[in-house]
């Protein structure tokens, strides 16, 4: 993959509480070693009437307004935590599995 996906977080990502999805998702990708593109896509609530500003570019770049969501180069989208961490699983196993064996 030439390009490097791009992770749409909430404003509270990286400082937020650990159970966080958006602070998950960050956390597995750094470990895993996996480059991405931060785009902080919304701030406030996630429950549409108290949240400050709108998601439309949001819903404009992924096609939905939910976080975390992941779109990887080839305009493929992963809309939910569970998604995105399964995909962040599964490139380790194939890093893993395209090493080539120690002698």
């Amino acid at each position: 993959m030439d390009e490097k996906p791009t992770l749409f977080v909430c404003h509270g990502d990286e400082g937020g509480p650990k159970v966080h999805p958006c602070r998950r998702v960050q956390e597995a990708m750094q470990a895993a070693g996996i480059e991405y593109d931060k785009v902080i896509a919304a701030h406030g609530s996630p429950i549409p009437f108290l949240r400050k500003g709108s998601r439309d570019e949001l819903r404009e770049a992924t096609g939905d307004t939910k976080l975390p969501t992941l779109k990887l180069a080839d305009g493929a989208v992963l809309k939910h935590s569970r998604e995105i961490l399964t995909w962040v699983r599964r490139q380790g196993s194939e890093a893993r599995s395209e090493a080539p064996a120690e002698p």
